[in-house]
């Protein structure tokens, strides 16, 4: 009796060695899955478009950053003088004005919108301009790691700031674009001659 199952299941398996050997199979398996992803992102797509989605989108966007907000203030506090840095100068609070005017910056990239930012320092906040290279980046993209649902269909939407195992400035990079490269599209998109003028400094 072991021995007939132990046949049974060698022809099992050589029938699926001879079926992944196929080169037509594997082509009509690949172009299955394709017909498939290009529905469910059919889908998607059509789902994002209602006004409901999007108003639930932002109902959970501006709920992580009042998570983020009580988490922050229940940290207990050794010294804020390293958190706070510097003050910015006239200069410096005119540029964030219009970073902060901007959508997320690595949303953008992807093709998509989120108005709803805060304002990520690249390089601390006390070196010389250190208040004009900010990032305008969604919660998620910023230092709250997105619902794993979110995740599977934005696979890009990972914080800057790892949330846990979930993200860091390496992943972050990898999966949008360098800190540097985007602090200079979100430059483009300002119109203020002098945030122009300093993209020219960093060139």
């Amino acid at each position: 009796m072991g021995n007939l199952k132990e046949t049974a299941r060698d022809r099992a398996l050589e029938r699926q060695r001879a079926k992944l050997a196929d080169p037509a199979w594997r082509a009509e398996q690949y172009e299955k899955k394709r017909q498939s992803a290009l529905r469910s992102q059919t889908r998607l797509k059509a789902k994002q478009a209602t006004p409901e989605y999007k108003a639930t989108q932002r109902e959970k966007q501006l709920a992580c950053i009042e998570r983020s907000r009580k988490k922050n203030a229940e940290k207990p506090r050794k010294s804020t003088r390293g958190l706070k840095g510097r003050t910015p100068t006239a200069d410096e609070k005119k540029i964030m004005d219009a970073l902060g005017k901007l959508p997320c910056i690595a949303c953008w990239v992807h093709g998509e919108i989120q108005p709803v930012i805060s304002l990520h320092h690249i390089d601390g906040r006390t070196a010389p301009d250190a208040h004009k290279r900010q990032l305008p980046l969604c919660c998620w993209h910023h230092q709250i790691a997105a619902p794993t649902e979110i995740r599977k269909a934005y696979p890009w939407l990972v914080p800057v700031h790892a949330d846990g195992k979930i993200g860091g400035r390496a992943e972050f990079e990898k999966m949008n674009d360098t800190e540097e490269n985007l602090l200079k599209q979100a430059y483009g998109l300002i119109s203020d001659t002098k945030s122009k003028h300093f993209i020219d400094l960093m060139n």
